[in-house]
């Protein structure tokens, strides 16, 4: 890897440790909490809470596509503020220029003329400066987001993360996903690189609402939860894409997302690729993502995945650039 993709190898064993701990834990949670084959009994606005934690895990695309047009930010010209005292000079002019008649030098009104067009000198003075002050301040203010979009133009990757959270909305969806970050495989090419939930970190029960205010909770079919992990990755995979492909100015982005998936023959954990999408303008504009299934939007969207219901997601190999980078 480059210098914009450090060795995360680290990072990834600890949080290997971290998720085996939680595997475990998870496992033990769900085989006391349904010791009894019918069902536990729990109250309806914990239903509730049960849909709402799963709709913010996949429906988390559903958001309008709102590019940013930074390229022509950036293609502005900076501005340099000079400072002027054009009203001072007209003051002093006034000033200068004043001759009294003899019917005011005879009374001395000319005297308070004279301070009266001298004090306008300093006020006009004040005034320039205050000017000059906001003049800058505004230029400053552009500036500033001209040399912003510079670096975004130059995919600068701490300027995209110092930046995110004030131009993007990805910290409503940070849940969505165990982590992620975001890496420049190839000059002009941006990649986000997405660690999705594991499977046992999802609901893995389902709400069946009753009288009084009660609900029953059962045991989610394996068959649903492998439902839910694929609408999780897959909207997951799309809100990321479309947030930053509107955010910089790129023709477009790539998401690239890794899950530690079981092996059946050893029953042992491993980091794999599990999807692979590059998302244009084009694709974005005419997506309907604020009403799609997002497993269909990613599929027809040319992502590419290994999903089954039995079997739920299995590895791919990754292509071009960003199997340079994973």
């Amino acid at each position: 890897m480059d210098e914009m993709c450090p060795d995360q190898s680290i990072e990834f064993t600890m949080d290997r440790i971290e998720r085996e701990a939680k595997r475990a834990a998870l496992a033990k949670t769900q085989q006391e909490r349904f010791a009894v084959a019918e069902g536990r009994v729990g109250s309806a606005a914990e239903a509730e809470a049960l849909s709402e934690a799963v709709a913010k895990l996949t429906l988390c695309h559903r958001r309008p596509y709102r590019p940013r047009d930074w390229a022509a930010v950036a293609a502005r010209p900076r501005i340099e503020v000079v400072r002027t005292h054009e009203l001072e000079a007209e003051a002093r002019r006034a000033l200068h220029s004043y001759k009294p008649g003899w019917l005011a030098q005879l009374f001395g009104s000319d005297r308070d003329q004279r301070r009266q067009l001298a004090a306008r000198v300093a006020e006009a003075a004040s005034e320039d400066e205050a000017a000059y002050r906001k003049a800058w301040r505004e230029a400053q203010v552009q500036n500033t987001e001209i040399d912003f979009a510079g670096k975004l133009a130059e995919l600068d990757l701490r300027t995209i993360n110092e930046a995110l959270t004030a131009q993007t909305s990805l910290a409503e969806v940070f849940g969505a996903v165990e982590r992620f970050r975001f890496t420049v495989p190839a000059k002009g090419r941006f990649q986000i690189q997405i660690e999705a939930h594991d499977l046992a970190a999802l609901p893995a029960e389902e709400a069946e609402r009753q009288p009084q205010g009660r609900a029953v909770f059962r045991p989610m079919a394996l068959g649903k939860r492998h439902q839910l992990h694929g609408a999780n990755v897959c909207a997951a995979a799309l809100r990321y894409g479309l947030e930053m492909l509107g955010f910089l100015p790129l023709d477009a982005v790539e998401v690239v997302v890794h899950a530690e998936l079981r092996d059946a023959a050893t029953g042992l954990f491993a980091r794999h690729p599990i999807l692979q999408m590059t998302l244009t303008h084009t694709q974005a504009a005419a997506t309907p993502f604020e009403q799609g299934d997002p497993m269909a939007l990613a599929a027809q969207l040319g992502a590419r995945m290994c999903w089954t219901l039995q079997g739920g997601f299995a590895p791919i190999e990754l292509t071009g650039p960003a199997a340079e980078a994973a």
